[in-house]
């Protein structure tokens, strides 16, 4: 049996509720009263839904959010979009990058789960949340910085359907080394704001990135972004655009951790 994309339409009917599923992350979302309830439900407590079906009651002390929404409404869909701050990605083990030289990387970035639903006949934005909890880390140093995200998986020089989960994010960095030594590759620092999502079969890609790195602490480092996702997945199809659009160039500074001061991980 061919089960439906999870990011297909949905409707629910003043009284009904249904159930959500990703990676860690369970939604509940619960049509009632002319009002959405959503409840963000975490591993701990998914063992009280189990077996739970169309019209049974719900368990009492769930965490539940409320939008007001008019009587007619009964629209909703779940989009993936990217974490809403930089995401640390490090390869295995520290790769060092020849002069002028340059590789492409797969990097499994978990999506946050964002649910839109009709308002007043119009489709908004309600929230977001993660589907895997990703843990703090600190791009800087410790007097100046930015807070991001460290990620689970590893940077990656093929793409493993198996290693990845269903909703973690396929996306392809291309460092090219521009300097004349060797450049360690150990941690980067990942801004997701020009990266767009796409559909390829089940699996959920961005469009590839290729940065141009150097080693010199006052350089920045210049990033070019395609407007399709790399290799096999040129053909995928656009589900979420980029929070600030898919740009043809833009500049990171700083980018590697042999650039800029220390990271630091909780």
């Amino acid at each position: 049996m061919e089960f439906p994309s999870p990011w297909n339409e949905r409707r629910l009917e003043d009284g009904d509720w249904l159930r959500a599923d990703f990676v860690d992350l369970t939604l509940l979302v619960f049509s009632t009263l002319e009002e959405w309830r959503v409840a963000a439900v975490g591993p701990e407590r998914r063992s009280e839904l189990e077996g739970l079906e169309k019209g049974d009651r719900l368990p009492e002390g769930l965490p539940w959010e409320r939008w007001d929404r008019g009587p007619e409404d009964r629209g909703l869909n779940f989009r993936p979009v990217f974490p809403d701050r930089p995401v640390i990605v490090r390869p295995r083990a520290p790769l060092h990058l020849s002069p002028r030289a340059k590789a492409v990387f797969y990097l499994g970035i978990p999506a946050w789960i964002e649910l839109s639903a009709d308002l007043e006949r119009t489709r908004r934005v309600l929230s977001s949340w993660p589907s895997v909890r990703l843990s703090n880390s600190w791009h800087g140093v410790p007097t100046q910085g930015e807070l991001c995200y460290a990620s689970r998986t590893h940077a990656r020089r093929r793409y493993t359907t198996e290693e990845w989960s269903e909703f973690d994010i396929a996306t392809t960095v291309e460092i090219s080394n521009q300097s004349e030594n060797t450049l360690p590759f150990e941690r980067l620092f990942f801004e997701t704001d020009h990266l767009a999502l796409f559909l390829h079969g089940s699996r959920l890609w961005a469009n590839h990135a290729r940065i141009r790195a150097s080693e010199g602490a006052d350089e920045l480092n210049g990033v070019a972004f395609s407007p399709k996702p790399y290799g096999p997945a040129a053909d995928a199809r656009i589900i979420s655009a980029a929070r600030r659009g898919i740009v043809r160039r833009s500049i990171l500074r700083s980018a590697f951790s042999t650039v800029l001061g220390t990271f630091q991980d909780d």
